[in-house]
């Protein structure tokens, strides 16, 4: 069944965690009705209810009693009428990614998380998927010492779970057939992203100033940026350093170093090392091959 989310005015819903904490439970109440939005939360749906009708992005999910409905970050959805008793967590993938995470693992994660997914109650995992979210759910509520520790500890469970677990679901193609739901909302991301890096490439740039400037999770700009362009946005953004610098070296008299510097590398090694990579030469060799050649033209 189809439902026109993309008609309808949807709105970027923030403020979801509370002190920081990146998880958040909800409960809803006999009916539930919600408009249209997105977010860059996780957002795992338990229905307790008889039943749920959940539109994502352009159809609607219809759940019964025990089914859990997994949506990706980004995706349009909404709370249609015949919706009842729902225990909603939200939870940032930041919590997933700290420094000891290795590029595998977050793969696996992408992958996990790239698409809406419907568990069936019937399920051999749905027991244990079950049992950690009630216990999450258990913490909360009680909070005794040490409980948000604990809540943590269970989704992390809960994570692993879904990964080691080759559960049979549910899926809508169509809602898991790129970021966000609409080729707008990427063009829109991949715009704020490229302005930021070329208003800022002669500055130290980190992730995490991407990510604020945004509005979007470190995790979340990583994934989406290479899924657009192919590249990471580190990549990106130093061959377009690389780009600016070589004016620099046909028509300024600075050293290397200083125009390794004035475009946002951290020493001249780093800055010969990836000029040689898209250029096959050094930066010396650059300047001197073409402003010979720049030169016999201007004569």
């Amino acid at each position: 069944m189809e439902v026109d989310t993309m008609g309808v005015p949807t709105f970027l819903e923030t403020g979801h965690m509370q002190e920081g904490f990146p998880i958040r439970v909800i409960h809803t109440g006999n009916q539930f009705n919600y408009a249209a939005h997105w977010h860059d939360e996780v957002e795992l749906v338990l229905v307790n209810g008889k039943s749920a009708r959940i539109g994502v992005n352009d159809h609607v999910c219809e759940l019964e009693k025990g089914d859990v409905l997994l949506i990706k970050p980004g995706d349009v959805h909404c709370f249609l009428p015949g919706t009842e008793h729902l225990t909603i967590i939200l939870f940032r993938l930041e919590l997933l990614t700290g420094s000891f995470t290795t590029e595998a693992e977050i793969q696996d994660l992408g992958q996990l998380f790239n698409k809406t997914t419907v568990i069936p109650s019937n399920t051999g995992s749905q027991s244990n998927l079950t049992q950690y979210i009630d216990d999450i759910i258990t913490e909360k509520k009680n909070q005794k010492p040490g409980y948000r520790w604990l809540m943590v500890s269970r989704l992390y469970d809960l994570i692993i779970l879904l990964l080691r677990t080759k559960v049979p679901v549910t899926t809508d193609e169509s809602s898991s057939s790129g970021w966000a739901c609409t080729s707008s909302k990427k063009f829109e991301f991949l715009e704020s992203v490229c302005e930021y890096l070329e208003e800022h490439y002669a500055e130290p740039i980190k992730l995490e100033q991407v990510a604020e400037h945004i509005k979007f999770s470190k995790f979340h700009v990583c994934k989406l940026f290479k899924e657009i362009k192919g590249v990471t946005l580190m990549e990106y953004l130093n061959h377009f350093r690389i780009i600016k610098s070589e004016w620099a070296l046909l028509f300024r008299q600075d050293t290397i170093l200083e125009i390794a510097i004035g475009h946002g590398f951290n020493n001249v090694n780093s800055y010969n090392r990836l000029f040689k990579k898209y250029n096959d030469c050094t930066p010396s060799e650059f300047r001197k091959k073409h402003r010979t050649n720049i030169t016999k033209y201007g004569g």
